[in-house]
């Protein structure tokens, strides 16, 4: 089949990477160069972990965890490093409540055979990693599996593989319209339209522009992030530093250890205004106050750090939290692929079977939980 990708985001690149392995002609398009630095697939670092992930979302940690080796296998390809195993850190209070989403998280995680998941109490948590304040009512849970992968990077690295499969990259080639008519799917782009035999749309906070009947399934939202020069960089870079979260039953906040541009990042996973998906990427005077104020809490040695930078990235949410993996409603060769829900990257090494699965029109119950179904009415 000839196969179009609307968006070189991580769900655009993995599904064109996969199409062309599985010998489709395939054409991605994306509006700015690779990685778009407004896209929200690019930025410093995105975090992979398994904790946290249970009930309706258990399946998930298995997906994460094939994830992690299909990364490390285009790594070895290419001699690219972009998956640090860092460990992750999570900060919580009342971690043992019955019902809490972090116990039952790690017990089902131990139940699976992750006995390297630790359960660390205030003073333990203090020897280990200095670096944080925490109450004597917190607790930490760590798993030595997690860390973070360099989004940007990773996103060069897999457009870069789909290129040397076979696949056209048009950059800087802004999509219109999409559409669908008697015998083929079709892309208007530099004002004329392509005919496929199938377009996948892959446009992340985009999509409703695109596929205006989906737009109000959807809810683009505003998220910062804070760039911090490190003070006394050791004890900011792994081992001593790991990918962390605090407080997931509050503000939420989240960080990693120094990264590869020297700097540390900060940010809240706490849903943002809803926004606009061409919306200023800048950051705000007011999220660095919360979170200078945040880090005179929890990390005060990266209080005051001069040179702070702020930017934002855009989550694409849908109600449930589960990504949109499917045919749009309606058609029959238009695909939709996105809503990564602020938690999508991490998944990029399955993503792309996923996608041409649907593709193809190939049975495929781990992408149940994509199908648009009834979720939405």
């Amino acid at each position: 089949m000839t196969v179009a990708v609307v968006g070189a985001g991580i769900f655009g690149v993995a599904a064109a990477l996969e199409l062309s392995l599985r010998s489709h002609r395939v054409t991605l398009f994306d509006a700015d160069v690779v990685p778009a630095p407004r896209a929200a697939s690019t930025d410093e670092a995105k975090a992979i972990r398994r904790v946290r992930y249970a009930g309706d979302k258990a399946g998930y940690v298995e997906m994460a965890e094939r994830s992690a080796d299909q990364w490390h296998a285009w790594e070895r390809q290419t001699g690219r490093h972009v998956l640090h195993r860092t460990g992750h850190l999570s900060i919580v209070r009342n971690h043992t409540a019955p019902r809490s989403l972090i116990h039952e998280s790690v017990r089902w995680l131990h139940a699976r055979g992750a006995i390297e998941v630790q359960e660390l109490s205030a003073a333990a948590l203090r020897r280990r990693f200095p670096q944080f304040t925490v109450a004597d009512d917190e607790a930490g849970v760590y798993d030595p599996w997690g860390g973070y992968l360099e989004s940007a990077a990773a996103v060069r690295m897999l457009a870069d593989l789909a290129v040397d499969a076979g696949v056209t990259l048009r950059e800087r080639t802004a999509v219109a319209a999409v559409g669908e008519r008697a015998g083929a799917a079709t892309v208007r782009a530099a004002g004329a339209e392509h005919a496929f035999d199938r377009v996948v749309v892959a446009a992340g906070a985009w999509i409703g522009r695109l596929l205006p009947a989906l737009a109000r399934r959807l809810r683009v939202t505003r998220q910062e992030t804070l760039l911090l020069p490190a003070p006394g960089a050791a004890a900011f870079a792994y081992p001593r530093m790991p990918t962390w979260g605090a407080d997931p039953d509050g503000d939420e906040w989240y960080g990693f250890p120094l990264l590869r541009g020297g700097c540390v990042k900060v940010a809240r996973d706490r849903l943002g205004p809803a926004v606009d998906a061409g919306a200023e990427r800048a950051g705000t005077s007011l999220f660095a106050a919360d979170a200078e104020a945040m880090l005179r809490r929890r990390i005060p040695a990266l209080a005051g750090s001069p040179g702070a930078c702020g930017r934002s990235c855009l989550y694409t949410m849908t109600t449930d939290a589960h990504f949109i993996i499917d045919r749009v409603p309606g058609g029959e060769r238009l695909v939709v692929a996105g809503a990564g829900s602020g938690h999508a990257f991490k998944f990029g090494g399955v993503l792309g079977p996923l996608i041409a699965g649907v593709v193809e029109g190939l049975p495929d119950p781990a992408g149940a939980p994509f199908r648009i179904g009834s979720r939405f009415r």
